[in-house]
Order: structure tokens, then sequence, then C-alpha cells
């Protein structure tokens, strides 16, 4: 049988005795923090497309400067 106690300065958080797991019980902050975590994981995604095409743009330049030289 689960034991739940509350975690010390942290009334959304709850820890199971037995098995040391410890649960969200506040449903709102825990969407919110699934929402903060999508949107920085968007951004980072965003960020590495951005520097993708940073990349992609130097080796065309690359390119053009090697076609004009010739």
């Amino acid at each position: 049988m689960n034991r739940l106690v509350g975690v010390a300065e942290r009334p959304d958080l709850v820890k199971d005795i037995d098995t040391g797991m410890i649960y969200v019980v506040n449903d709102r902050e825990h969407k919110e923090y699934n929402a903060l975590k999508l949107r920085k994981e968007s951004a980072d995604k965003m960020k590495q497309e951005v520097e993708n095409l940073k990349s992609d743009i130097d080796d065309i330049k690359s390119m053009l400067t090697t076609l004009i030289n010739k």
C-alpha cells in the first residue's frame, strides 16, 4: 500500500515512502511545467534549425566564391 507524505517546502509534491517516488499533486502546476518544457524544446529546435541554415549559407557562399575565382 502506498504511504504518501508531503515534501518539505513543496506543498505541490508528495513522496511515496515505500518506493521513494515523488508525485506532483497540483495538476495546474504540472500542466504549466509541461507547457514550459514544450516551449523550451521548440525554442531549442528552432535555434538548431537556424544554426543549420547558417551553416548551409556558409557552404553556399564558399561554393560561389570557388566558382567566381575559376
